[in-house]
């Protein structure tokens, strides 16, 4: 089946209220996923039913990008005879004390390695969890309705997964805001890509649009899912080290990227999720693509 673009050049359906996302006659939401505006708190429990509905291909990529990111780090590590010096984390409290003003060159390379593959990989499962979440919207639960939203995007989604998580990735290194920022900015680019089958440009622009007076809303949300995966990894993470009495330093860093990887592939996909459901969001309230999914649904198109 041919997927619709959901792109509102002229195409939307804003008919009621500015912002509202409501059609005159408050239509039910033919599917699971609510077609109005959502609290940042609906966004999040909406995501964890995506994720619950769609776990194993959203699990299986974001847990595939986890254990690249830390291969890299632990390979790169491994590479320059620094693990241990990383372990140990003698490096980081010289830069605290001042003697030294960066970390070794190894463990920096180390470092930004794994951030951009992880970096890439978050844009590119948000936009297979849009697939996911625009196919929930409509009503149609089953895989194979965000497989054909997916069916020839994944050149155009790669490279916009590369583009953004490239920028996020060297504005995290540099600063640290001008990576939040590039993320607020282009964050929706992913999903824009899957739900308005745009190319890799127009995506850029598009995330630029859509995003425009929510991103308060995306960074309350994103910053609450990032918060919640980072507490229970570490949580999971010194009980498995509690367990099994690990000390070793170079032991432990290992044991934790590995408990990180398992982890995040829930979490990871549930931060996906959000970006997805965050997207939506902001057209339902901006573009009336509420109304435009009950129509497609209802059309069966």
């Amino acid at each position: 089946m041919t997927q619709p673009p959901f792109l509102p050049s002229g195409g939307g359906f804003p008919s009621g209220p500015p912002g509202s996302g409501r059609g005159p006659t408050a239509l039910p939401s033919p599917g699971p996923i609510p077609l109005r505006p959502l609290t940042v708190g609906e966004i999040l429990v909406q995501a964890v039913q995506v994720v619950r509905r769609h776990l194993a291909p959203l699990a299986l990529l974001s847990g595939g990008f986890g254990a690249l990111s830390a291969a890299a780090l632990l390979g790169v590590l491994a590479g320059t005879d620094q693990l241990g010096v990383y372990a140990s984390a003698t490096w980081l409290q010289d830069v605290v004390d001042g003697r030294s003003t960066t970390p070794p060159l190894s463990i920096l390379l180390a470092s930004m390695v794994s951030l951009l593959i992880g970096a890439i990989g978050t844009v590119l499962v948000s936009g297979v969890a849009a697939a996911c979440a625009g196919a929930d919207a409509m009503g149609r639960t089953d895989r194979a309705a965000a497989a054909g939203r997916l069916a020839g995007r994944w050149s155009a989604l790669g490279v916009v997964a590369v583009i953004v998580g490239s920028a996020v990735a060297v504005g995290l290194v540099v600063l640290i805001v001008p990576g939040v920022l590039a993320y607020l900015a282009l964050g929706f680019a992913g999903a824009v890509v899957v739900m308005e089958r745009a190319t890799p440009g127009v995506a850029l622009r598009r995330s630029l649009v859509v995003v425009r007076g929510h991103r308060g809303r995306l960074l309350g949300a994103t910053a609450a899912a990032l918060l919640a995966g980072v507490v229970i990894d570490t949580v999971v993470s010194m009980l498995v080290l509690s367990i099994f009495g690990i000390t070793d330093g170079t032991t432990s860093i290992v044991v934790q990227q590995g408990v990180g990887v398992l982890v995040g592939a829930v979490t990871g996909a549930w931060f996906a999720a959000v970006v997805a459901l965050a997207y939506i969001d902001a057209r339902v309230r901006s573009e009336g693509l509420g109304e435009a999914l009950r129509r497609a649904a209802t059309t069966g198109s």
